[in-house]
């Protein structure tokens, strides 16, 4: 009998010490879980309090950019108006009163000159600026660059910031004049009569357009990026160059490439009710379904991740996509700044299928995802939506041109000679943009506009195949 009650003893306190040791194994494994969960739920504050940083810029930026394009259609004017005296003899009285006008409508503009043939024979105001009178730029070595440059491309040049001998900064706004002979006259075949400078204040400039050293708690720098290293920073502290800043960038007239940054002067926010709640509830899980709150969380992640992108390409679907653009339309109505849609549609998709197989159209929609993706920027996205139907996302507005530019190379990419396991198909697509909010008012809109139009070119693409003469075995891709 007591050899019993010591087996007994012995096989309850194995029992135990199993049992703690499972417990402890589950409790630092849910501990350990509930620490990355709280990390993530961190890194997502930091991202929430980025993208509201981020926002905030976007604000900040429209101003500027409208500052700067504001003195530049000032300048435009300037070149309308000269070309009312051009049959005359120069007169720096003739120009005497529009240029005063400009200065007092914009204070950030401290002086204008006007140099025809590239000789400065003109300057308001006069005082203290008439010993510039004369300046040959040809022969200054320090202005000639820019001005060269505007005179060759024909185009708006901006050189600067540079360091003034009056005191502060300033931006030099070339303004190359060509005056026609014949009324519509193509500015290509216009003579060139000279360049007008406005000498743009850089502190009045940021002042005009509200923008300080902190706004809504962010700390600002403009960054140049033309220049070295040391002359990099046009506003803001040095010190913002080693924090982890957003940025943005400005979209200026006159070959400025600059970028607007900020950084919080609290740094970036992680702390939050969430922070606390989680580790608070996953140690009490720990406690009780360690094991299981783990494979619970790993299982979280993994339905997240389906329930946002595609499983077969693992491109954005559709519920992110539209996501992306309900939160660029909120933005349009902040900043005016719109999108961009592409909506691409595989040709003739389903014989690829009916004659090599499923498998190799899988990995057909897989290799055109990759080549949409190749051709796009990290702030772009791109969508499956269908089955053979891909939407590409790129925020911001693009001119015609540009716009032209960026539906050839996408379709010319998609349109490259697909070979799998042998098989070699000729790929085709119908692709069809819209523009928000140029074409629609609302996000479904503008994905019906977008389709309207792929319908339409794959139409006119049906058309054009059915009109040429048949050769060989018909296209496939």
């Amino acid at each position: 009998m007591g050899i019993n009650l010591s087996r007994s003893a012995f096989s309850k306190s194995n029992g135990t010490w199993v049992a703690s040791v499972v417990a402890a194994v589950c409790f630092l494994a849910g501990i350990a879980v509930t620490a990355h969960v709280g990390q993530l739920v961190r890194n997502e504050l930091i991202s929430q309090h980025k993208r509201e940083a981020i926002a905030s810029l976007s604000e900040t930026r429209a101003r500027l950019e409208g500052e700067i394009s504001r003195t530049v259609a000032h300048g435009l004017g300037i070149r309308s108006y000269v070309t009312q005296f051009v049959d005359a003899p120069f007169n720096m009285d003739d120009y005497q009163g529009i240029a005063t006008e400009l200065i007092e409508e914009n204070p950030s503009i401290r002086s204008i000159g006007l140099a025809p043939n590239n000789i400065l024979r003109a300057v308001f105001p006069f005082e203290p600026n008439q010993s510039a009178i004369g300046l040959n730029y040809r022969m200054n070595t320090a202005q000639w660059p820019a001005i060269r440059e505007a005179m060759m491309s024909r185009e708006v040049v901006i050189a600067g910031p540079l360091e003034l001998v009056q005191g502060g900064q300033a931006l030099l706004i070339r303004i190359p004049i060509f005056t026609a002979t014949i009324p519509g006259q193509p500015i290509e075949e216009r003579s060139y009569w000279g360049v007008a400078t406005l000498v743009l204040d850089q502190q009045g400039m940021m002042t005009s357009a509200g923008i300080t050293d902190v706004i809504n708690g962010i700390r600002i720098g403009v960054v140049n990026k033309n220049t070295v290293d040391n002359d990099k920073l046009i506003m803001g502290s040095a010190s913002l160059f080693n924090k982890d800043h957003v940025s943005l960038p400005l979209h200026l007239p006159g070959g400025l490439d600059w970028d607007l940054i900020g950084y919080p002067e609290t740094g970036w926010s992680s702390a939050g009710n969430q922070v606390w709640i989680t580790q608070l509830v996953g140690s009490l899980i720990s406690l009780v379904f360690g094991a299981m709150a783990f494979l619970l969380i790993s299982e979280v992640y993994k339905v997240r991740s389906m329930a946002l992108h595609d499983p077969l390409t693992g491109l954005a679907n559709r519920r992110l996509l539209e996501d992306r653009m309900h939160q660029l339309a909120a933005m349009c109505e902040r900043s005016g700044a719109g999108f961009e849609i592409f909506y691409v549609d595989l040709d003739a998709f389903k014989p690829v299928n009916d004659n090599y197989g499923h498998a190799v159209g899988d990995q057909l929609l897989i290799e055109v995802g990759q080549r949409l993706q190749n051709q796009v920027r990290q702030t772009d996205t791109v969508a499956r939506v269908g089955g053979d139907e891909f939407i590409v996302l790129t925020p911001g507005n693009m001119r015609r041109q540009e716009k032209e530019t960026f539906l050839h190379r996408l379709g010319e990419k998609v349109a490259q000679v697909f070979e799998y396991s042998g098989a070699r198909i000729d790929v085709k697509a119908s692709i069809g943009s819209a523009s928000y909010p140029g074409d629609a008012a609302s996000v479904e809109d503008l994905l019906r506009v977008a389709d309207g139009r792929m319908y339409a070119q794959k139409a006119k693409s049906k058309q054009n195949s059915q009109e040429l003469p048949s050769k060989g075995l018909p296209q496939t891709g």
